[in-house]
């Protein structure tokens, strides 16, 4: 008899992908995800902290499973805040734009992928607080700040610009720097246009309940980053129908599974 697999929903991407199986702050992306796709899909987590885009198109091969090993319905990519580290930076994590866009690209065309026939969700990458940011960047020896959150927008830009592009294939855009940036909107007053997060609009409250350290998601990163995820989506796989399981499940309910005895 042959085994029975479940199709993956596959996570790609920086830290912020490889901490979203952790507990924080009370929230786990990772185990709530899962939960939503219990029974249908395998989540799996292929983060890689530090990692830029062309990092990641070195090994893309050895992270996409073969269509023999499994079958991709989900892929989940979320890169860029190491990308849009400044030039100066001495992290070495520096990926230009056009080669940002390039290699996001050449991933979401990638013949690893393109094969499984998944629906794709690309993530802007999350804003940053640079007065946040700049202690720990002085604490972990830089002397300045590794990024900037005007550069971080561009780079949000970038994935919002594929995801037009694209907007006819299967994928779909998770708007993460937008919805965090609507949060901390909230607790700003003044000039619109003025862009929360940098140094010139001051430290942001909301922003430091979102980011622990001026860059990583918090609990509460995390939750604003998952209903961006469920909502792009659609709620394909939220049941108030009882009987759906019968068709979207990969194993039926107790009452209708087979069983075998063994003094049969």
């Amino acid at each position: 008899m042959t085994s029975k697999r479940y199709p993956q929903f596959l996570l790609i991407g920086d830290s912020h992908i490889q901490r979203a199986s952790r507990l924080r702050d009370g929230f786990s992306f990772g185990a709530v995800l899962a939960e939503h796709v219990e029974r249908r899909l395998d989540v799996v987590n292929r983060g890689f902290s530090g990692y830029n885009s062309s990092h990641m198109l070195c090994i893309l091969d050895q992270i996409i499973p073969s269509t023999s090993a499994a079958k991709v319905d989900y892929v989940l990519l979320l890169l860029g805040s190491n990308d849009s580290c400044l030039p100066s930076s001495p992290t070495n994590q520096y990926v230009p734009l056009e080669e940002y866009r390039a290699n996001l690209k050449t991933i979401i065309t990638h013949s690893s992928i393109k094969v499984h026939d998944p629906l794709i969700l690309i993530v802007t990458p999350p804003p940053i607080n640079e007065v946040h940011l700049e202690v720990q960047d002085r604490e972990n020896g830089h002397g300045d700040l590794t990024r900037l959150q005007e550069n971080s927008f561009r780079y949000a830009e970038a994935v919002r610009g594929l995801a037009k592009e694209f907007h006819h294939e299967k994928l779909r855009l998770v708007d993460l720097w937008g919805a965090i940036i609507k949060e901390a909107r909230k607790v700003t007053s003044g000039d619109e246009a003025a862009m929360p997060g940098s140094k010139a609009t001051g430290d942001n409250t909301s922003l430091r309940m979102i980011l622990e350290d001026g860059l990583h998601l918090t609990g509460i990163g995390y939750e604003i980053f998952l209903n961006e995820v469920l909502s792009a989506m659609g709620g394909t796989w939220i049941d108030h129908d009882p009987n759906n399981h019968k068709t979207s499940w990969g194993f039926p309910r107790w009452e209708d599974a087979p069983r075998t005895s063994i003094n049969s």
